[in-house]
C-alpha cells in the first residue's frame, strides 16, 4: 500500500504541475484570440503557434490524469 501511495502522489503532483502548464497555454492563446477577435478576425487565432501549444498542452494533460486514473484504479485491497 505504501508504494502505490507513492506512486500515486508522484503522478498526481506531475498531473497538476501539467494541469498548470495547460493553464498558463490556454491564458497566452485567450491573449491572442482578443487581439484576434478585436479586429474582427478572431478566427485568425486558431493558425497561431499558441493555440497549437494549447491544444498540444491539453494532450498532455488528459494523458497525465489519464495516467492518474489508471494508478487510482490500482489501488491494492486494504
Amino acid at each position: 500500500m505504501k508504494y502505490w501511495m507513492e506512486e500515486l502522489a508522484l503522478v498526481e503532483a506531475a498531473a497538476q504541475r501539467i494541469q498548470a502548464q495547460e493553464d498558463a497555454a490556454e491564458r497566452r492563446f485567450d491573449e491572442v484570440h482578443a487581439r484576434a477577435e478585436a479586429t474582427g478576425d478572431h478566427a485568425r487565432a486558431l493558425a497561431t503557434q499558441e493555440f497549437a501549444c494549447w491544444m498540444a498542452a491539453r494532450h498532455d494533460t488528459d494523458a497525465a490524469w489519464g495516467r492518474w486514473a489508471e494508478v487510482m484504479n490500482a489501488r491494492p485491497a486494504a
